[in-house]
């Protein structure tokens, strides 16, 4: 890579089309999050329902086929919250991040066969409990349930 003072050095840049991840809010006040294997961890993590935005494929819809295929549930009224860049010293990746309302569907999730996952229904304040306590340490995961709890942004508080 050629810095901004014109030297040369050797860097490795992960690059990424990015993700999608959503904080599907139920109508009892729950967010639906996902307990998946996550094998550079070695371990079960809980997380928002995300996924990769494919080549040419708008964030939204991402958003809403990310949602169904690990949790069974619909989105509701969609709302981008925000986008953020992931790790600026070693990624192009950026994660744009949407809150919804969750409607269940008799269809049921439809996982990937590389996933191993299943959705859980946890109330939003003790999701945010679970972040302050290091329980949930994804960083889309952290910021959503941040967001929505009236940590961040002039659009914190439920889905109308």
């Amino acid at each position: 890579m050629r810095l901004p003072d014109g030297a040369t050095i050797d860097y490795c840049v992960l690059e990424s089309g990015g993700f999608a991840s959503v904080v599907p809010l139920t109508n009892d006040g729950g967010v639906v999050l996902v307990r998946q294997w996550r094998q550079p961890l070695g371990r079960f993590t809980l997380e928002l329902p995300s996924g990769a935005v494919d080549a040419g494929e708008d964030p939204e819809e991402a958003a809403r086929r990310e949602l169904f295929e690990e949790t069974g549930y619909r989105a509701q009224g969609l709302e981008r919250l925000v986008s953020v860049h992931t790790s600026t010293g070693r990624t192009d990746e950026v994660c744009h991040l949407f809150r919804c309302r969750a409607l269940p569907d008799e269809k049921g999730p439809a996982p990937e066969p590389t996933e191993f996952l299943r959705s859980v229904v946890v109330p939003l304040g003790e999701a945010l409990e679970k972040v302050a306590a290091g329980e949930i340490t994804d960083a889309a995961t952290v910021l959503g349930i941040s967001w929505v709890a009236g940590g961040c942004g002039p659009r914190s508080g439920g889905v109308e």
